[in-house]
């Protein structure tokens, strides 16, 4: 899930309904790279949580990537809820949920900034969408797992929604403010940093991040700085163990596509016998979590691998795009299925070969029961960078190391697969 701020340094991105897609799609391939890790079917264990593609709340979301994740009054086992078809985003970082999405019964306390009012988040999506909210504290429990105390984002709370003005940048931006426009009821993001903003929203009080309210009566809001202990948080390197990671499991897919389908979220990377990495290569990122796509001639190096995009996306000028306007606007829509290649390299040098297919957008889109297309592909519109989305997972076991996080692949951040 690839949100955009003048300010961030950190790249991410998230895959919306499908007239939204085209802000930050992509779609890859069904074809295994090289010496795969080979998807499986694990165990039921204390480290797995299931996962699902659908269509989503709202009926018509492709290449969408779901768990459910319960949220519990910090230190509460009864005061809990379980919210479903929560977006899954290796993308981004923390737990946003949207406030309709959580009952009455579960108060979760709001953090204040460092001058004592209220602490909001902005966040800001390429397709000139935001999420904005509150800070709060919950327990997050996934599966048998839980993290503490986890500062996570409420969207669209009532009590907050008249200070949104500063989170769209343009003037013009629309709010996100319900699952229907997202496609989901709150993003789940699993990526490569432990916190969502890191050592610039502590020290930049311009950070375009973290807003404060600027009185007790909290009627404006200011900019301001804000501790990483109270910034949005990843889940996984607060569990008690197998913290240093994810990994990805899911099924491959027909290049026809599917209705529907399961796979795995399993946390740790070599912790347990479901989560070791046999075979294929380990890639590092950059410290803004890019790695380097060579393709079509051309060193793409600002490259990145999401579950929040629901299809491949980057520049080709030797594939058709669909007619401008139409149902797929934003979409490629070659004439016949396409195989392309390219290699993926790190930032320790290590390199990935990935075969994948693109087909036409308009003819996987016509089916409104189809949700799982592994060939839906688009422009990027950035000649720098290949957004690897949703579709590079089908069939391919995908471990992602957590910064600073030890692990039998070494120290994260990294992609294996």
């Amino acid at each position: 899930m690839m949100y955009f701020n003048n300010f961030m340094i950190r790249t991410l991105c998230v895959g919306l309904l499908v007239s939204l897609i085209s802000a930050c799609g992509g779609g890859g391939g069904s074809t295994s790279p090289s010496s795969p890790s080979s998807p499986s079917t694990p165990v039921a264990s204390s480290n797995v949580i299931p996962l699902t593609v659908d269509l989503g709340p709202a009926g018509n979301d492709v290449n969408q990537l779901f768990a459910s994740v319960t949220l519990c009054q910090p230190g509460s086992t009864s005061q809990c809820q379980t919210i479903d078809h929560v977006m899954v985003d290796t993308g981004s970082t923390g737990l946003r949920v949207f406030s309709a999405a959580i009952g009455s019964a579960v108060k979760l306390p709001r953090l204040n900034a460092a001058s004592g009012f209220p602490l909001l988040n902005c966040v800001q999506f390429v397709d000139n969408t935001y999420a904005w909210g509150p800070v709060a504290a919950a327990d997050v429990v996934l599966g048998s797992k839980t993290a503490a105390s986890v500062p996570i984002q409420i969207i669209a709370d009532p009590a907050y929604n008249a200070l949104a003005g500063p989170c769209s940048s343009s003037g013009t931006a629309t709010a996100i403010t319900n699952a229907a426009v997202l496609g989901a009821n709150g993003i789940l993001g699993l990526g490569l940093f432990k916190e969502d903003c890191g050592s610039w929203c502590a020290t930049q009080l311009a950070n375009g991040v973290y807003f404060a309210c600027s009185n007790a009566a909290c009627k404006a809001t200011v900019p301001t700085t804000v501790s990483l202990a109270n910034q949005i948080k990843h889940p996984v390197p607060l569990f008690s163990a197998d913290n240093n990671g994810v990994l990805i499991d899911l099924p491959a897919v027909s290049s026809a596509g599917a209705a529907n389908l399961s796979g795995s979220l399993i946390f740790g990377v070599g912790t347990q016998s479901n989560n070791q990495f046999a075979s294929g290569s380990v890639l590092t990122t950059d410290s803004s979590g890019n790695i380097t796509t060579q393709f079509a001639g051309r060193s793409l190096s600002t490259s990145f691998i999401d579950t929040g995009s629901n299809g491949l996306y980057f520049d080709s000028a030797a594939v058709t795009t669909c007619p401008k306007g139409g149902a797929a606007d934003g979409f490629y829509c070659p004439s016949a299925v396409t195989a392309l290649s390219a290699v993926l390299v790190g930032a320790n040098a290590a390199k990935a070969p990935v075969a994948f297919s693109i087909g036409n957008a308009l003819t996987l889109l016509s089916n409104s029961s189809m949700s799982v297309l592994p060939t839906l592909s688009g422009p990027m519109n950035d000649s720098q960078t290949f957004d690897w989305g949703l579709p590079f997972y089908y069939g391919r076991r995908v471990f992602m190391g957590i910064e600073g996080q030890a692990s039998t692949q070494g120290t994260g951040p990294f992609y294996a697969f």
